[in-house]
């Protein structure tokens, strides 16, 4: 083989070995961003669950009171929901 033959080959094996050193590091980065991108997930996720909780608490309480303030008032509502869900759910 000539000499610019064997430089070329040369070459082409350097270029090969950066290009897999290359190919390595973009996986290993999209990697860490993945794996970024569940854990920024994963706590945005906790944190609506957690303002959900503290809502359905307050609204809990919220009708707590209101029933324990005006037991008969609550009482009507109560049953006029139950006959309204009643009526639709007949049909």
């Amino acid at each position: 083989m000539s000499t610019a033959t064997d430089n070329d080959i040369k070459e082409l094996k350097e270029e090969l070995n950066s290009l897999k050193s290359d190919i390595s590091a973009l996986g290993k980065t999209l990697s860490k961003f993945a794996r970024d991108s569940a854990n920024d997930g994963r706590e945005t996720l906790r944190n609506a669950a957690e303002q959900s909780k503290k809502h359905v608490q307050e609204g809990y309480h919220t009708v707590e009171r209101q029933v324990e303030e005006r037991p008969m008032t609550s009482l009507a509502i109560a049953l006029g929901l139950g006959f309204i869900l009643g009526r639709l759910l007949d049909r």
